[in-house]
């Protein structure tokens, strides 16, 4: 989907599996030329989430192999969702609303804005003294956050999400020059849906207080970024239309 034009504004569905289905609300934010669906949910119980984990056999090897406890964060996923999943979602919509018309004819804005709310599901996983530590990572803790992607892909890869929404959940860390995680695999498809999902996530984060780092300023997260984009990691193209659309 491009954007909804104002006079056929209508209801899409953007299916969330950490809940169960609801109605779809008419409340729309308007970005640019891109009108946003906000959905109603309800959600599941941290029972019912940690039984989907225990049932699937290659997230028990991978909690096994790490020697983490099984356990669903459900304070993280909720805050995820009223902070960085509701901003990595919006800034998603400007950087597309700030592409060249031709440039979006290769972007499904209904996928790009799925995998912003579910793209760091994953850490509902994540020892919560590891998401929420006060201080640097050290490189065992920081193999352990970069399992996210991985369990998230796996929580929702039997959930009817659609396989290019769910490469964008499992590579939002990888970039055009193939030094991101997890390490590229047969499934991997580059898209520049995945470098505004990248792009979004990191600009989100930068500009956030988190409990090892204060938030940056506008123009320090736009210098980092900068410099990742002349590293390689980011394309110009979607750097360019982050300055456009912040």
């Amino acid at each position: 989907m491009t954007f909804i034009p104002k006079i056929q504004l209508h209801n899409f569905n953007i299916q969330v599996p950490a809940f169960r289905q609801a109605a779809v609300s008419n409340a729309y934010s308007i970005y640019g030329d891109t009108f946003i669906a906000e959905p109603q949910r309800q959600e599941l119980s941290e029972k019912e989430i940690e039984a989907k984990a225990r049932a699937n056999p290659e997230i028990c090897r991978i909690m096994k192999e790490n020697n983490i406890p099984l356990k669903v964060n459900i304070k993280s996923l909720r805050d995820l969702q009223h902070g960085h999943l509701k901003d990595a979602r919006i800034i998603a919509a400007k950087i597309y609303s700030a592409l060249p018309p031709e440039t979006k004819e290769q972007i499904s804005m209904q996928d790009l804005q799925q995998a912003a709310l579910l793209h760091d599901y994953g850490k509902i996983l994540i020892p919560e003294k590891i998401l929420n530590k006060n201080g640097k990572l050290n490189e065992e803790e920081r193999k352990i956050m970069e399992l996210h992607p991985i369990l998230g892909y796996e929580l929702l890869k039997n959930e009817g999400i659609s396989p290019e929404v769910l490469n964008l959940i499992k590579y939002h860390h990888q970039n055009p020059a193939g030094t991101g995680y997890p390490q590229i695999d047969a499934d991997y498809q580059p898209s520049l849906a995945l470098e505004i999902l990248h792009l979004a996530d990191e600009y989100s984060a930068l500009r956030e207080k988190r409990p090892y780092k204060p938030e940056l300023t506008e123009e320090e997260a736009l210098e980092v970024i900068k410099k990742d984009m002349e590293a390689g990691n980011i394309s110009p193209a979607a750097y360019e239309a982050l300055l456009k659309a912040v």
